[in-house]
């Protein structure tokens, strides 16, 4: 079953039970913004992953943004800031991913759930993104604190924001978000998301000086608002301004990576 939700802006946002290859082409083709995919993991698998992962050493808070009340486990290429040596450490960091969180969770993998959906979903599959030679991080496990001064504020992710060198030789004509949420917290933590993808010249006149965020009243229109519920898979379209909204009462935890398409007759691609 499939409904469509008509929302703030001229977004939309569609619920199914299962991710199917029209959905993902809708987001691709700007049709839709955001995908909901409830029940995607049974809560009660997500009540056995929560506490071992919320009480893990291996999380920390992202290496260039200690003031900011998120924590991951797994190298993000936002980290990497254009630095060749940061990139490298990143590529040594990848492989790691899969067998810390497997550690973990004696076995069982949110981030490789995400991509064998899209493998099934998808006629060419889904595959680890490669660049320069190396195999990226496949994906990270990120808990935003309780804090109400906290949440992540507007901002868009595109592979060539991170590594603007690789312009000339990635054709990935869209870049998606996808979350699944083992945890939220008892109020906020909504996420938001803007019907708007400004280019990169654009964004460089958006930002409001802290990392690379975005001004709101900088941001022309109104954006959707979804409120995430727990086992459920959340996909929108990440080069579209997004952000989450402080939370109070718990951890708010998901698995998170991003998916890459090329066209129809290639594989999607996926990192973190």
């Amino acid at each position: 079953m499939r409904t469509v939700l008509n929302t703030q802006s001229k977004g939309k946002v569609v619920t199914s039970e299962q991710l199917q290859p029209k959905d993902i082409m809708d987001l691709i083709e700007g049709r839709i913004i955001a995908l909901r995919i409830p029940f995607f993991v049974a809560e009660a698998t997500c009540k056995a992953w929560r506490l071992p992962l919320e009480n893990s050493t291996e999380l920390s808070r992202y290496s260039n943004a200690h003031d900011v009340s998120v924590n991951r486990i797994g190298m993000t290429l936002f980290e990497t800031e254009h630095q060749r040596e940061k990139l490298e450490q990143y590529f040594e960091s990848a492989s790691h991913t899969y067998p810390t969180i497997e550690n973990i969770l004696h076995g069982d993998n949110p981030i490789r759930e995400i991509h064998n959906a899209f493998n099934q979903a998808w006629d060419n599959g889904c595959q680890i993104e490669n660049l320069h030679g190396h195999k990226m991080n496949p994906g990270i496990i990120r808990s935003f604190e309780a804090d109400p001064e906290g949440g992540l504020p507007p901002h868009m992710d595109t592979l060539f924001k991170d590594i603007p060198e690789v312009r000339g030789t990635k054709n990935i004509t869209s870049q998606l978000a996808t979350n699944l949420y083992i945890s939220t917290s008892e109020e906020g933590g909504e996420l938001e998301i803007w019907d708007f993808s400004p280019t990169i010249e654009e964004l460089e006149m958006m930002y409001c000086g802290v990392h690379d965020f975005i001004d709101r009243d900088n941001i022309p229109i109104k954006p959707v608002v979804i409120k995430p519920e727990v086992g459920e898979l959340i996909i929108f379209r990440s080069h579209c301004i997004h952000s989450v909204r402080p939370s109070r009462g718990g951890m708010r935890t998901a698995a998170s990576c991003f998916i890459g398409y090329y066209d129809e007759q290639q594989p999607l691609t996926a990192w973190a």
